[in-house]
């Protein structure tokens, strides 16, 4: 029923007569009105494409930008601002990243090239490909429900791009996190000020405190995170709570944790940990900010505690930052419920819909009945979590209780018959050991389900694609812990030898009579002298 409700809401929203053209844009807010669409124009030289093509994530090249409102169709499209040169260049993660070939995602830099330049108060954009998100909407309910809470969190926004006069389609234009969004929220900021940026199994662990990205304040100063680390390592006072008091907005954190966990972020810090901000305020206490929210709102079976980043599994372990955590849970129920998230999802599709047809081989990462299903998905999550949240509130289930991410829905009256076949999925969590690069041998570790067999394929990104930059397998005889051993082709390790190297690795298991399950995840290799 939800799904034939959703269509109906769709063809009536399509059957609007289009909006005439707009003016030109004269606020960021403007761009950032997840109920309309601009259209942005990047041009790129020669020198440029060939520089993104040879290293894609790397530095930032030469190019040009303009934007101009639309009515909502592709027929409507205003005026265009005046052309700015630009710092761009390609992101995503191995699920996410497109050559310029392919649904190019961006980031762009407004004063790369001119010296405090800035775009209607802005620094920087980043433009999503959403190749992880056939239904288009995750990011923004994602990003609507950390708002509506309380958490700070980015605003979003829909752009139909297109590079030296070709469509590259729709892509979700999100709110970067710097020192302009920061200001904007908490005022101007101080020297003793940082944002951290928190990237995949990057932890406030010692030996993770080189790993963080230093996107603003001090690089040559992380005693404020230092101190974090410290105190979460402590051993005395036991509580973790205690000695966490004088540091961390627990209560702030519990609550990002909470809407984590409701929209099954699993990519989030709660999860992996992955895709998060650490913000200290002036104070000396660190807030947490969400981001990367491409792949939420589809398991609605996620547990809500379980392994995660290690302060959220030292909050659910201690007593009073728990309460705050399952405060925080019934915050985020109740909040969506309000938001009626569904209803946003029925207007973008309807608005994106024109746009999306447009979308051609091969920029297009879904088509027509890949998109229905995602938005069917989103549907069907936003029908299912509310219920199986109050279940928890109220029972406290253990996580042995609960399907694991990855299981297919339990058989009910809606979801039908089980599969065929049992579901063993991967332990989400993969430990890397990279103490072997310098001898181009990455060795990873994980849990294995089931006997059967287990491979891992290790890709960077390269001039035209994707180029594959190890491969193994091997058999396990039974559920266990397993190591594999990946050696590096030699353009891996020429790459590793000139700068960090992003690996975006794809591990898959098949169990003896089971479904198969596959996990994908970004590993930043450091950069080893030759």
């Amino acid at each position: 029923m939800a799904g034939t409700r959703l269509i109906a809401v769709l063809l009536a929203a399509l059957a609007v007569s289009p909006a005439a053209a707009h003016a030109e844009l004269t606020s960021a807010g403007e761009m950032y009105d997840p109920g309309a669409i601009a259209s942005i124009d990047l041009t790129l030289p020669p020198a440029s494409v060939e520089a993104l093509e040879e290293d894609p994530t790397g530095e930032y090249v030469e190019g040009t930008f303009k934007i101009a409102e639309t009515g909502g169709t592709p027929g409507s499209v205003g005026t265009y601002s005046a052309p700015l040169t630009v710092g761009i260049r390609l992101k995503g993660g191995h699920g996410s990243f497109e050559p310029l070939s392919g649904k190019a995602a961006f980031k762009i830099k407004f004063n790369e090239f001119v010296k405090g330049q800035k775009f209607l108060g802005l620094k920087k954009m980043t433009l999503n490909n959403m190749a992880q998100d056939p239904s288009m909407t995750h990011e923004v309910i994602a990003y609507d429900l950390f708002r509506a809470v309380g958490i700070t969190a980015p605003r979003t926004g829909f752009a139909n791009v297109t590079v030296n006069g070709e469509n590259y389609g729709v892509h979700m234009n999100v709110e970067p996190l710097d020192d302009v969004f920061l200001e904007a929220h908490y005022g101007e900021l101080e020297d003793n000020q940082h944002l951290y940026e928190g990237e995949w199994r990057i932890d406030v662990e010692a030996d993770d405190l080189a790993s963080f990205e230093v996107d603003e304040g001090d690089d040559g100063d992380l005693s404020d995170l230092e101190a974090l680390i410290a105190a979460a390592a402590a051993p005395d006072p036991p509580s973790f709570s205690t000695r966490m008091a004088a540091i961390a907005d627990l209560e702030q954190m519990a609550l990002m944790w909470g809407v984590e966990r409701y929209i099954a972020h699993w990519d989030g810090y709660s999860g992996e940990p992955n895709n998060y901000y650490l913000f200290s305020r002036s104070t000396g206490i660190f807030e947490m900010l969400p981001w990367g929210t491409d792949t939420t709102w589809t398991n609605w079976w996620m547990a809500f505690t379980g392994k995660g980043g290690l302060l959220f599994e030292q909050c659910v372990a201690d007593d009073p930052c728990l309460a705050l955590f399952r405060a925080a849970v019934e915050t985020a129920w109740k909040a969506s419920l309000a938001l009626d998230p569904g209803a946003r999802v029925s207007s973008i599709a309807a608005l994106l819909a024109p746009w999306q047809a447009l979308e051609a081989e091969p920029r297009r990462p879904h088509d027509a009945e890949e998109v229905e299903d995602g938005i069917a998905d989103v549907v069907e999550f936003l029908d299912q979590r509310p219920q199986f949240a109050a279940k928890w509130l109220k029972e406290g289930l253990d996580d042995e209780d609960e399907p694991p991410p990855g299981a297919p829905a339990p058989a009910t009256e809606t979801t039908g018959p089980p599969a065929p076949r049992p579901a063993y999925p991967l332990s989400p969590r993969i430990e890397v050991d990279r103490s072997q690069l310098a001898r181009g041998l990455l060795i990873t570790k994980f849990w294995a389900p089931a006997a059967g067999e287990v491979s891992q394929v290790g890709r960077i990104a390269v001039p035209k694609g994707m180029h594959r930059a190890c491969e193994t397998e091997r058999r396990v005889a039974g559920a266990s812990t397993v190591e594999l051993r990946c050696q590096l082709s030699e353009a891996a390790r020429a790459r590793l030898t000139r700068q960090r190297l992003t690996l975006w690795l794809t591990t898959s298991a098949l169990p003896d009579g089971a479904e198969p399950s596959s996990l994908r995840r970004a590993v930043v290799l450091p950069r080893q002298s030759e």
